[in-house]
């Protein structure tokens, strides 16, 4: 069960449908509220993902990244990369709980911003579901993070048998610089000793 839910496939479909849910929730109103500044009146103010907490759609962009990384490299880049996507499904998290706790907050910011204002204005905000929505999908792209973590041991890169072949050259060679041979001159006698038989026909 362990190394079904920490198979390449598994983790990187978690991760992709993750992430895309995280991307598609940016353009949907995360919160909605009113504020009472004199300049805005009462009007209803709407919050998009994008707009309300743009550094977990980044995260979710980097997570997914990692994610990628990991699948197609070799086994240290596959840890360092999965660590990265850990990370940014944290950071993006966090950015996400912050609009959770406080959305009037969130509201403020975004309506100082749209009068040219600094700092924030006091605001109402509720919470409305795609916020949420992307909580959970932040979430599980971070056990998807920590899959990738667990089994990029039993993983292989997309380039494994190209990888061996070249480490193998590459050992030859060296084998032979430390015998004091040269390894590019094992190609020379063959050639010419063609060139003599071309010449005896």
């Amino acid at each position: 069960m362990r190394e079904a839910l920490t198979s390449k496939r598994t983790v990187l479909l978690v991760v992709l449908a993750a992430a895309a849910l995280i991307l598609v929730s940016g353009s949907q109103e995360w919160v909605s509220g009113s504020s009472g500044d004199a300049v805005l009146g009462a009007s209803v103010l709407h919050g998009r993902g994008t707009d309300i907490a743009p550094g977990a759609l980044a995260a979710a962009l980097v997570g997914l990244a990692s994610a990628v990384t990991a699948a197609t490299s070799g086994t240290v880049v596959r840890v360092v990369a999965a660590c990265c996507a850990l990370m940014a499904a944290v950071l993006g998290a966090t950015a996400i709980i912050l609009v959770v706790l406080d959305p009037g907050g969130a509201l403020g910011r975004l309506a100082a911003a749209g009068t040219g204002r600094s700092g924030t204005l006091a605001a109402h905000g509720r919470v409305g579901i795609w916020a949420w929505a992307a909580l959970a999908a932040m979430i599980v792209m971070g056990l998807g993070a920590l899959g990738a973590l667990v089994g990029a041991g039993r993983w292989h890169g997309l380039s494994s048998r190209y990888d061996a072949g070249q480490r193998a050259t590459r050992g030859s060679a060296w084998d032979q610089l430390s015998r004091g041979e040269d390894p590019t001159a094992s190609a020379e006698p063959r050639s010419e000793a063609g060139s003599q038989t071309f010449r005896a026909s």
